[in-house]
């Protein structure tokens, strides 16, 4: 259905990918805070005109907008009061307010692709990337082609993307955990699937290194209220995530097992990071303060390898790998200009691999469903 305008929307897609990795590999990082900033534009405009399916959740969770902004401003409270998603209610209630359909997943792309963008441009400037090694990252995200995981499904790509801001800064930028906690809690009520990828990075503070036995103690006992709180709260995704293992193992939906391969790749190529990263760490040392979000990238990583089986579980978190991958990946094309541990040539590797990536993402993927004509 639709083949002409699903095809000059993917082609639309990447003509803009190919554009802005011209433009910052020709610009210079000077400007790439502009470029991605512009691009975020683009994409938020695309996202206004997309076209949903019926099997989209998008198509599902219009009507549900409707709804919501049609209630005043106390009915809007009673309901949040006995939601356990009303930061999610209540973002759908302000966009459902102007009565414009596509404000919903424009907005959402445009938040998400800020912050993602936002760890990018700073990795980039933190580890004084090349400008085409700048692009090329961009490239690498893009070709996963999570847009209609965000635009469609709205809530769960959006929380992630701010727990990623979050992580970035506590584990690079050396920010307390303490000054996102507001942050936490808010993301934590847009959406179950958000609210146990909280209880995830509050469990790994008790594997995290401390500098004193002060700080340990304190993580620990910080975990030992929050986990059970949240748990409280989450724990009905919990258990439906393993009682819908069955249903998303056995459903026969066309793009699952494209969708598998797409994270299964990029799962692999992060592993493969990881340990490139561990390498030059060795060499070097941490000069560039990464070392703790490397170990966080493995034990989400573990965790993935854990839940592969589940498919909802694994397609929403090799995501939020992915993000919070990039100063990885910034950080291994940098030192490798400087280190020749790498026996293959990397840039051609990941440029090659995106493209396949990319591919895949537009003949198979998820992307094959976008349409904004």
């Amino acid at each position: 259905m639709y083949i002409a305008e699903r095809i000059i929307s993917l082609f639309t897609y990447v003509l803009v990918l190919w554009i802005m990795c011209f433009l910052i590999s020709k610009l210079g990082n000077r400007y790439i805070g502009k470029i991605l900033f512009f691009y975020t534009l683009i994409l938020s405009t695309m996202s206004f005109f997309f076209v949903p399916s019926p099997g989209a959740d998008l198509y599902r969770l219009i009507p549900v907008m409707h709804i919501w902004g049609s209630l005043n401003s106390i009915e809007l409270w009673n309901e949040m009061l006995k939601s356990t998603t009303p930061m999610n209610m209540l973002y759908m209630y302000l966009i459902g307010k102007t009565k414009i359909d596509g404000l919903l997943p424009a907005i959402t792309a445009f938040l998400f692709y800020n912050n993602v963008f936002y760890i990018l441009k700073k990795s980039v400037i933190r580890y004084k990337v090349a400008s085409t090694d700048a692009a090329l990252v961009l490239f690498f995200f893009m070709s996963l082609g999570v847009l209609i995981e965000v635009i469609s499904g709205i809530r769960t790509m959006l929380g992630f993307s701010f727990v990623a801001v979050f992580v970035y800064k506590e584990m690079v930028e050396g920010k307390s955990i303490f000054k996102n906690i507001v942050g936490y809690v808010l993301v934590a009520l847009i959406h179950p699937a958000v609210l146990a990828l909280i209880i995830i990075r509050f469990s790994y503070l008790v594997i995290e290194k401390s500098k004193n036995n002060y700080q340990k103690f304190s993580k620990i006992l910080f975990v030992l209220i929050v986990i059970p709180i949240l748990y409280i709260f989450g724990q009905e995704y919990l258990l439906a995530s393993f009682e819908k293992t069955k249903d998303y193992v056995s459903d026969g939906t066309f793009w699952y097992f494209w969708e598998y391969l797409i994270g299964g790749i990029s799962l692999l190529f992060i592993i493969y990071l990881i340990s490139l990263t561990s390498k030059f760490i060795k060499i070097e040392g941490d000069l560039r303060s990464i070392q703790k979000l490397l170990v966080f990238c493995k034990y989400i990583a573990v965790l993935l390898i854990v839940f592969l089986i589940e498919y909802n579980t694994f397609h929403r978190f090799v995501i939020f790998l992915s993000i919070i991958a990039i100063p990885l990946l910034a950080n291994v094309l940098e030192s490798s200009r400087y280190n020749k541990i790498i026996k293959i040539n990397l840039r051609q590797f990941v440029f090659i691999l995106s493209c396949i990536i990319l591919f895949i993402a537009c003949t198979r993927g998820n992307l094959t469903s976008f349409k904004f004509l």
